[in-house]
């Protein structure tokens, strides 16, 4: 049960990188979904409060990367090798998502309110594979 939960998570975290390619992609190559992308844009800025969920998304993620990571550090020993692959993959993702909500803008990025997002969403569920992992681990003495 536990191998098919991570597949599926994995699975999901790949769609989610890969919706952000395709989005990214064709904002930059076509005309129509730039202008659509900055109409969503500014619909989005008016309707939420976009940079305190924004943050407020990334503290969350990082918490829980942190507690998995401190976790993962107490239970090394008992762990096998691809815990300890899926735990760095997660520092990755976490530290690409943490990176581009702080450097990256919407000058640089025209497609960034629905890429940051999808890439908070793949980063997110790399933490909870990675935490699964973690305390479903056995204290073997």
């Amino acid at each position: 049960m536990k191998r098919i939960l991570f597949v599926l998570l994995d699975i999901l975290s790949a769609a989610f990188l890969i919706g952000g390619y395709v989005i990214q992609y064709f904002t930059k190559n076509k005309l129509g979904m730039v202008r659509w992308v900055n109409f969503q844009e500014r619909k989005t800025r008016e309707a939420v409060p976009v940079d305190i969920l924004k943050y407020a998304a990334v503290i969350v993620v990082l918490l829980l990367a942190v507690i998995i990571i401190r976790e993962f550090l107490k239970k090394r020993l008992n762990l096998g090798r691809l815990d300890g692959v899926m735990v760095a993959v997660m520092v990755i993702l976490v530290a690409g998502y943490l990176g581009a909500t702080l450097f990256v803008t919407i000058e640089v990025t025209p497609a960034y309110f629905m890429v940051l997002p999808m890439i908070g969403a793949a980063a997110l569920l790399q933490v909870i594979r990675s935490g699964i992992a973690v305390w479903t681990c056995r204290d073997e003495k």
